[in-house]
């Protein structure tokens, strides 16, 4: 079974998975809005994936404060 500490080093893989996908996706929705000359918005892709980075985020600080074996 995997401790905390490792499911916390798992979960820093996912979070910057997920940092570079929303940094790809944020030039791509640059690129789009530029080309149709329209205000800078979100994707739902994005937005979706930002919301995932947040949830990342939580569950990555409830492991790293559980206690050690």
């Amino acid at each position: 079974m995997s401790t905390p500490g490792e499911m916390s080093r798992e979960m820093e893989t996912v979070n910057r998975a997920l940092e570079e996908v929303r940094i790809l996706l944020t030039g791509l929705d640059q690129v789009d809005r530029a080309r149709e000359l329209r205000r800078p918005a979100n994707s739902p892709l994005r937005t979706l994936v930002e919301q995932a980075e947040d949830s990342a985020g939580r569950v990555t600080r409830y492991l790293r404060a559980q206690p050690r074996p």
